[in-house]
């Protein structure tokens, strides 16, 4: 029988990372004591939540906008909303007399806290697990994150925070084990696995694109890479296991979307960080477009007002992590060029964003909680007399 020491040791990230979760839900929820949610979004959401949660399902038309007629809901991505309900109707199952308002006060801010799990398979796989420990603790309890999953804010940041992660997650994790191990059962599970994630956070926002980007990225750069060194077309047959698990990814994905929210899912997919920019514009409109007054989508200013918005000891860390993975990789350890690879393009990615509306700032968390865990394992590893580079 496993004794409790044993058992401590092998089972010690878990635990971390549950409390992590729990603690992540308390400082969120802690002494919330309005009679209201907290801002005029939350509502929004609650009210399509409620409709769910009677109908069953959310009702093509919407009386209450657009008045005195109401009007059509176009077909989108509701999953959040879905999610939202459904939870909420399964704990009303067990506990009758359960109001919306009480699941509303906790249930978004559990979410927030569950990006402790992805980010924790991610800071794991692109480094180790002491890595991937300190990614969930920053992620979960940065305070540019923290303070938009609060309590009682059923907003959908939560979902646009914590989906992109799993995605991201199951890729690291199939792109592994494919290279490792080739496509066994596990594998091709896998592979699904990571296209099921891609297609529910392809449900979840309308930027979901820039998962596809940053994964294509990462693999285009691997590619030239393996070619520049081979110096003939030979290069690319070592990439070929990720190259078939993104277009498994992507096949996946346009199967399960397509046929729900129809073609511009492609088109969204090819051009969104080329039309990103015209969230803003008035062209095409029936009515003015509101994107043009909403305070979080001013622009962000140049990167010293982008830097400023982020914890901005966390970004010289994560300055510092990618300047030390560049020389281990060129000097010492190969792996880590993946890890470089993948992390510029995601730290690259909200900054350009970030110019164009300050909401997207909170896209640096992820990129910036890993490289920053990253390189406080390696002050602990330096500690225990590994070499600086290595």
């Amino acid at each position: 029988m496993m004794n409790f020491s044993t058992m401590l040791k092998k089972y010690w990230p878990t635990i971390i990372i549950l409390a992590i979760v729990v603690l992540g839900l308390y400082v969120r929820i802690f002494d919330y004591k309005f009679p209201y949610l907290r801002n005029i979004d939350s509502y929004a959401f609650t009210r399509q939540i409620e409709d769910v949660a009677n109908n069953g399902y959310l009702p093509q038309h919407d009386d209450l906008s657009l008045a005195p007629a109401g009007q059509d809901r176009p077909l989108g991505r509701d999953l959040y909303v879905y999610i939202m309900a459904y939870g909420f109707s399964f704990v009303r199952f067990f506990s009758p007399g359960y109001t919306l308002f009480q699941f509303l006060i906790w249930a978004p801010a559990l979410m927030a806290a569950l990006m402790a799990i992805p980010m924790y398979y991610i800071g794991k796989i692109l480094y180790d697990r002491r890595a991937g420990i300190l990614a969930a603790f920053f992620i979960v309890f940065d305070i540019s994150i923290l303070s938009r999953t609060l309590g009682g804010d059923p907003d959908n940041d939560t979902s646009v925070l914590l989906f992109p992660l799993i995605a991201i997650a199951l890729f690291l994790l199939a792109y592994k084990y494919t290279n490792e191990k080739g496509f066994t059962k596990k594998g091709i599970l896998y592979t699904i696995l990571a296209g099921i994630g891609l297609v529910a956070w392809g449900y979840i926002w309308s930027g979901f694109w820039f998962v596809i980007w940053l994964i294509a990225g990462f693999l285009i750069v691997k590619i030239i890479m393996k070619l520049v060194k081979s110096r003939n077309i030979t290069g690319i047959k070592e990439m070929k296991r990720p190259i078939f698990v993104f277009i498994a990814m992507i096949v996946i994905f346009f199967v399960l979307t397509v046929p729900f929210l129809g073609p511009r899912v492609i088109t969204e997919t090819v051009q969104g960080p080329f039309s990103f920019g015209d969230i803003k514009s008035e062209e095409n409109r029936e009515f003015p477009n509101v994107y043009v007054s909403v305070a979080e989508l001013q622009t962000g200013g140049g990167v010293r007002e982008i830097v400023q918005r982020t914890n901005i000891y966390l970004f010289v860390f994560m300055i510092f992590s990618l300047v030390y993975l560049a020389v281990s990789a060129l000097m010492k350890r190969k792996e880590h060029i993946d890890t470089f690879i993948l992390l510029l393009i995601w730290f690259v990615g909200p900054l350009i964003a970030t110019g164009i509306g300050i909401r997207f700032a909170i896209l640096f968390s992820a990129p910036i909680a890993i490289g920053s865990a990253i390189l406080v394992s390696k002050i602990f590893r330096i500690i225990d007399g590994e070499g600086v580079a290595e």
